[in-house]
């Protein structure tokens, strides 16, 4: 063997030797309570008032039986009711949006033009709080009781025939507070 050869593998069996060994050397540690403390989580629910809500039409004002209402382009429809809120922890504020399955294709007519009406509508919609034009609620002590306002519009475009006699489900029509980080 060569002189070269010789010294790369006294040199490796050096390392691994020192690697092994590298464990075994005493290090000095110490650790202190830092006292006692207890957190609680906060909370955050949503639910109807006594009251359930009204439905009305931005040119034609209250709809007395939104279940005989024809909506057409250009419609802006506004679902407004009170809520009992709670939000209860530092720091927490909440932003407010539909309920899944709020808006939904009717289960009868046309298919195509149920979906094209529900996502027209579903994606139009936006929010009031205290007919503020605000979407977060901020934590407060108890319940607050917070009146929200939802309009759904159906803009006026073109590609509205897609929609065109289009039905949707509105039962579970609702709001629903998601905490924003």
């Amino acid at each position: 063997m060569n002189k070269l050869t010789k010294a790369a593998i006294a040199g490796g069996a050096g390392i691994i030797l020192l690697l092994g060994g590298g464990g075994t050397f005493a290090v000095w540690n110490a650790s202190s309570n830092a006292g006692q403390a207890t957190i609680t989580a906060g909370s955050l629910s949503i639910v109807p008032n006594a009251t359930s809500g009204t439905w009305s039409s931005a040119t034609g004002g209250a709809i007395t039986d939104i279940t005989n209402f024809r909506i057409v382009p250009g419609d802006v429809l506004t679902y407004t009711a009170a809520f009992d809120v709670t939000a209860v922890g530092d720091n927490l504020t909440a932003s407010v949006a539909l309920a899944p399955g709020a808006i939904t294709p009717a289960t009868t007519g046309d298919t195509d033009k149920n979906d094209a009406l529900a996502a027209r509508l579903t994606n139009s919609a936006s929010f009031k709080i205290n007919n503020a034009d605000v979407t977060t609620l901020t934590a407060s002590a108890g319940v607050q009781t917070v009146t929200v306002s939802v309009s759904i519009t159906w803009e006026d475009n073109a590609a509205d025939n897609a929609a065109m006699t289009g039905a949707v489900n509105l039962a579970n029509f609702g709001v629903t507070l998601t905490q924003t980080i």
